[in-house]
């Protein structure tokens, strides 16, 4: 079945959960945002941030905006700042160090043209293609969990980016059950590469269903094979694993972090309700974009 606005259905967070293929669509995800990861760390691994991920997310919705209709306002620091007003996610100097980092990484690049305001950036094609396998790795678990066709639409429409992708970012970024979760989700995703190690945490469950503790256990959690893999330290590695476990969202079954590791119900299901909070977000945007685009 090849989705339209009219067919492709757009859930809430609390329907995507419901539905029977969800877990596996989640897993799907994870899996695929993990290569990204692999392929890109430099770049992976500095959004892996909430804080990071939101910025650039709408960063390159002002950009697609200016795309579409060339009087909108360039991408600034003032302008991005304003856009976020009221999340709290990110001071004047935030959003300045971040643009800086975005020029340092590729991710954006100077004006071509002298006719754009003093401070305003451009993105980059490398930004957009990253920010198209992105949103089709979401696309493709939309589809999983009901057997759709927005993927293929997707990329026989490369264009639907540019419409579909600022709706995403503006129901997303703004809604607080994204940028500020629960604490033990929160503890993964306010630090550089937590939000891939937390993916990587639940894709290792070892069973669909808890055991008599309510726990999911994972095997042995490496914090050198962390550290490497996501390109930080043992020791911030070690921070968010302590911060985890302190709150009870994952242990082991031997002191000092020894032998095999365990996650709670708690936060599995925590990160299950923030992810589909995205990917609901996702299953609206998706029908504004091809309405938009049709």
């Amino acid at each position: 079945m090849i989705q339209t606005a009219d067919t492709a259905p757009s859930y809430d967070a609390a329907q995507l959960i419901a539905r029977p293929m969800f877990w596996e669509a989640l897993k799907g995800e994870a899996s695929d945002l993990l290569k990204v990861h692999a392929v890109a760390p430099e770049v992976v691994h500095y959004l892996a941030d909430i804080r990071h991920w939101i910025l650039i997310h709408m960063a390159i919705a002002l950009h697609f905006e200016r795309k579409i209709d060339p009087a909108a306002p360039p991408l600034t620091p003032k302008k991005l700042l304003t856009e976020l007003a009221g999340t709290g996610i990110a001071s004047r100097n935030t959003v300045q160090s971040f643009l800086r980092e975005l020029l340092r990484i590729k991710l954006t690049e100077p004006p071509k043209t002298g006719t754009l305001r003093q401070h305003a950036t451009e993105v980059s094609a490398k930004s957009e293609k990253l920010m198209f396998v992105y949103i089709d790795i979401h696309l493709r678990a939309l589809d999983m969990v009901d057997g759709g066709g927005r993927s293929a639409l997707f990329n026989r429409t490369p264009t639907l980016l540019h419409k579909l992708q600022p709706a995403f970012a503006r129901k997303i970024c703004l809604n607080p059950a994204w940028y500020n979760p629960p604490a033990m989700v929160n503890c993964f995703t306010n630090s550089v590469s937590g939000s891939s190690i937390l993916h990587e945490m639940v894709l290792s469950t070892q069973s669909d269903e808890p055991d008599g503790d309510g726990r999911f256990w994972l095997g042995t959690v490496s914090t050198a094979g962390l550290a490497a893999r996501y390109h930080v330290s043992d020791a911030h590695i070690s921070r968010i694993l302590i911060k985890a476990q302190q709150i009870g969202g994952i242990g082991w079954e031997n002191e000092r972090r020894r032998g095999a590791c365990w996650l709670s119900t708690t936060l599995r299901d925590a990160y299950l309700l923030w992810q589909a909070e995205k990917l609901a977000a996702l299953s609206s945007a998706f029908n504004r974009g091809v309405s938009a685009t049709a």
